[in-house]
């Protein structure tokens, strides 16, 4: 995960219209590394994911449900730290949001094993390296 540009996808039991704010929380040994909020995620009714699809093919359960993505960024995940010791090596995750109805919900944590790079730091683009 260090020094990479994952995109992390989470299912919520709720229509992307519904949502008021948002909050992806990522920590490592109990200390928050990274707080990204509705600017930073991409929010799609599950829904609008099957362009083929009638909605008589589709589950109570998916259209009502949507998609959150977050991109991170090199920098993002180079926030982690890679320690000797593998049990410090997890990122745990949550999910919060608050609704336009002012109802507040948060997921069940995820963890995540963050993996180490053997040089650290940001890959410059192309045009950097030329220079």
């Amino acid at each position: 995960m260090r020094g990479t540009t994952p995109y992390h996808s989470f299912i919520l039991p709720i229509k992307a219209e519904e949502i008021d704010k948002i909050y992806l929380t990522y920590l490592q040994n109990d200390k928050v590394i990274l707080d990204k909020t509705n600017e930073d995620v991409t929010i799609t009714d599950v829904v609008d994911l099957y362009e083929n699809a009638s909605m008589e093919e589709l589950t109570e359960e998916e259209l009502n449900s949507c998609q959150v993505i977050l991109h991170m960024s090199q920098e993002d995940t180079l926030a982690f730290k890679f320690y000797p010791a593998a049990e410090k090596n997890i990122a745990v995750i949550q999910v919060r949001l608050l609704t336009k109805d002012g109802e507040a919900y948060a997921s069940d944590p995820v963890t995540e094993r963050i993996m180490g790079i053997l040089k650290n730091g940001v890959i410059p683009p192309e045009e950097e390296n030329e220079q």
